[in-house]
């Protein structure tokens, strides 16, 4: 499930949380973000374990957490672990999946076991 984030209040709650939280900071004006939307959506479904948000950046709010986040394109996508940021990528223009590959395979990394237990 992913959830929006308009507050920066909400952003800094959300990054006290321990664990994974993953970030798509967009706008409902951006070409790529629409493409890029199912794909995100499909990497959500399949981590059921993850935090899926996005923040709207034009809003006024959602521009606050943008400026927090040190983000300045659109979409990007950004990872953070116990409210570090661990992972980023941006989605050129013309969109390409392999950002969102990228993020894939770095979800599946991250979560697998260690093998020194």
């Amino acid at each position: 499930m992913i959830s929006e984030i308009q507050w920066l209040s909400e952003f800094e709650a959300e990054l006290a949380k321990p664990g994974l939280a993953v970030l798509d900071f967009y706008s409902p004006h951006c070409g790529p973000c629409h493409v890029i939307a199912p794909l995100y959506n499909r990497i959500a479904e399949s981590h059921s374990t993850i935090r899926f948000y996005k923040v709207n950046g034009l809003d006024e709010e959602g521009s606050q957490v943008q400026q927090k986040a040190a983000v300045t394109w659109w979409p990007t996508l950004v990872v953070y672990r116990d409210g570090q940021e661990i992972w980023r990528d941006r989605v050129p223009n013309p969109p390409s999946s392999k950002p969102l590959e990228s993020l894939e395979e770095f979800l599946k990394t991250i979560l697998l076991p260690s093998p020194y237990g």
